[in-house]
């Protein structure tokens, strides 16, 4: 086997597991608080949708099932009981899987990635109805907990922290479920519909949106672009005496992120760039963190 070939083939088990991961902690989520309605039975089906460009037998299956029961449009209630035994096969039959790859013993791939898929699927599932209750809430301190140490991450790490007050308890009131909600959609774009790309995280962007200065600024652009392809993107910033750069550097003013994200996103250049990113602002370094939306209302 050549060595192009190995890598395509070592490239796409790869995105089957992390796929396995991110579907697996996306059924834990939605069936957290003991039930699964009409709402997260849509999200999960779009989620399987979406990742129709990756081949994976367990995925392609999933989605066929969970599509022929929305067919109507309506999951009744023996449809959702269906639904509910075949979230747990899943659950049951994975969660125990050795998902990171080895190749003569030696392991090719950071646990880290599989285990932030997951978490990532966990969060969508628990906001798939528009809420997070407390059983949601527990649910997701339990993962946390078991898993504590195998996440070796800067852009996870700012996450945990933001989620210890309520974890911690320390945020009281009738809207700590509603700000847990809103810290949950911001690291995983929010929810999408059928077809719809993901949507970029929002959890690290500057708040408040800072000035935008082009002229002899350094920008480094990330994510998909509703203003147009990347080139079109960078043409903007040079014209307005900007220049770009391919990856964020200590001297690097603005990361923008386009509206939209990859599947994987945490763990493909667009997620190692924020992941960047945020260790360096953390650093002391002056970088703003700015949203697409953002960076084209500044360019007036």
């Amino acid at each position: 086997m050549s060595d192009s070939t190995y890598l395509l083939k070592f490239s796409r088990a790869r995105l089957s597991g992390r796929q396995i991961s991110e579907l697996v902690g996306l059924c834990r989520g939605l069936i957290a608080d003991g039930k699964i309605v009409q709402s997260e039975a849509e999200s999960l089906h779009a989620w399987l949708i979406g990742q129709e460009e990756i081949s994976c037998p367990l995925v392609e299956t999933t989605r066929m099932q969970v599509g022929r029961m929305l067919e109507d449009g309506v999951l009744n209630v023996d449809e959702s009981t269906k639904l509910m035994w075949l979230v747990r096969g899943l659950i049951d039959n994975h969660v125990k899987m050795e998902v990171p790859l080895n190749r003569d013993g030696v392991a090719t791939n950071k646990l880290d990635d599989y285990q932030i898929s997951a978490l990532l699927g966990l969060c969508r599932g628990l906001i798939a109805d528009g809420k997070v209750d407390q059983d949601e809430a527990d649910t997701l301190h339990v993962w946390l907990m078991a898993h504590e140490g195998t996440i070796d991450n800067p852009v996870m790490a700012a996450f945990q922290e933001e989620l210890k007050p309520f974890i911690e308890g320390r945020v009281e009131g009738l809207d700590s479920s509603v700000q847990l909600l809103q810290l949950l959609n911001g690291l995983v774009g929010g929810e999408t519909e059928v077809g719809e790309c993901l949507r970029a995280t929002t959890l690290w962007l500057d708040d408040p949106p800072p000035e935008v200065v082009f002229e002899d600024r350094k920008f480094c652009l990330t994510g998909k672009f509703c203003y147009g392809t990347r080139a079109r993107c960078e043409d903007e910033v040079r014209t307005r005496q900007g220049t770009c750069q391919p990856s964020p550097t200590k001297s690097t003013d603005y990361l923008v992120i386009g509206s939209y994200a990859e599947g994987a996103w945490i763990q493909s250049a667009y997620g190692r760039k924020i992941e960047k990113a945020v260790a360096m602002r953390a650093g002391g370094f002056p970088i703003r963190i700015i949203s697409e939306e953002h960076w084209l209302a500044s360019m007036g």
